[in-house]
């Protein structure tokens, strides 16, 4: 599987990991055959850019649909996804809703949307600081077309240290990153990726499918 840092891009057929959510938003888009993902960087991205026809969430959507409609192994969209804290995300109250959308309107999708509140789970450690919530780590695992969403807090993960590979980082197939221009590169925007991840076990938590925010798409 592979674990997404902020503005990577991935497909699996089976799983996907996401390090540290915090301010960030994991989606995931669920396809007959895999499942595709970004890491959405903090929660500004709504804010238009002088001289930019597109503000930045919106060329990241672009981004993340040119990775999926290019990919050898697109297949039929089934469910989008999303697993963020949504007491961080700024703009309006429903920010995290209209995010959502956004990507929705670049795969040109109107099937169910589902976002999970990473704030409704109780007893969420503190960060080491203290001053906020831990950050977590969100892991989508595809069974037939079943999805679970499983999180656990990032503190409590371990993992090698981060890789900071030169150019090119990706793959140029299964797992690449976006650009500021909002395209897909095999070149990384962070530089930073690990291989590996293990939580453990406890504490490793399912969120049930009726916990999950689901509403339909508006074009």
């Amino acid at each position: 599987m592979y674990y997404l840092y902020e503005h990577q891009l991935g497909y699996h057929s089976l799983a996907l990991g996401f390090p540290s959510i915090g301010t960030c938003n994991a989606i995931c888009l669920q396809t007959k055959t895999g499942l595709f993902g970004v890491h959405v960087y903090g929660c500004d991205n709504f804010a238009p850019q002088e001289g930019k026809p597109k503000n930045a969430m919106e060329r990241e959507a672009d981004a993340f649909a040119a990775f999926v409609t290019g990919h050898p192994n697109t297949s039929e969209f089934i469910h989008l996804y999303s697993a963020n804290f949504h007491g961080k995300r700024i703009g309006t109250p429903d920010a995290w809703r209209k995010e959502l959308q956004v990507y929705a309107r670049a795969l040109s999708y109107t099937g169910p949307l589902s976002s999970f509140n990473l704030n409704s789970l109780p007893g969420w450690p503190q960060s080491t600081n203290g001053l906020d919530l831990d950050s977590a780590y969100v892991e989508f695992r595809r069974v037939f077309d079943t999805v679970s969403i499983l999180v656990k807090p990032w503190s409590q993960c371990v993992h090698p240290p981060e890789q900071k590979p030169g150019p090119p980082g990706a793959d140029g197939v299964n797992y690449r990153s976006t650009t500021q221009a909002g395209q897909v590169s095999d070149t990384f925007w962070f530089k930073k990726m690990i291989s590996s991840l293990s939580t453990n076990g406890s504490g490793f938590t399912l969120t049930p499918q009726q916990t999950r925010l689901t509403y339909k798409h508006k074009k």
